[in-house]
């Protein structure tokens, strides 16, 4: 009886385990790099959007990935805006962190 190695299984298993989910109250969370967007709003906190799996993943991944978890820990604080570099589609790796803010609509 031959065994087959289980490690291919391993890495889907692990990059699953990496996803972060949206609910609908982090799908109504802006994350942008634009500073006047949210001038006029309420600063709630930091928050950092790293995984730890960002050296395994491509860079067009990680940053959809990073968003999402910036999206959600910024609904999770009660903010409708996260400020961060980021939000560039040239982002290119590196600072994964940005700024809460709770904007008022209108």
């Amino acid at each position: 009886m031959k065994i087959k190695p289980r490690f291919p299984i391993l890495l889907p298993a692990l990059l699953l385990g990496a996803c972060a989910y949206q609910t609908s109250r982090s799908s109504i969370v802006v994350v942008t790099n634009t500073q006047g967007v949210v001038e006029n709003c309420q600063k709630l906190g930091e928050i950092d959007g790293a995984s730890g799996y960002g050296a395994i993943l491509p860079l067009d991944k990680n940053r959809e990935m990073t968003l999402t978890r910036l999206k959600i820990r910024g609904a999770e604080m009660g903010g409708t805006h996260v400020f961060s570099d980021i939000a560039d589609i040239k982002w290119a790796g590196g600072k994964t962190t940005g700024t809460v803010y709770k904007c008022n609509p209108g």
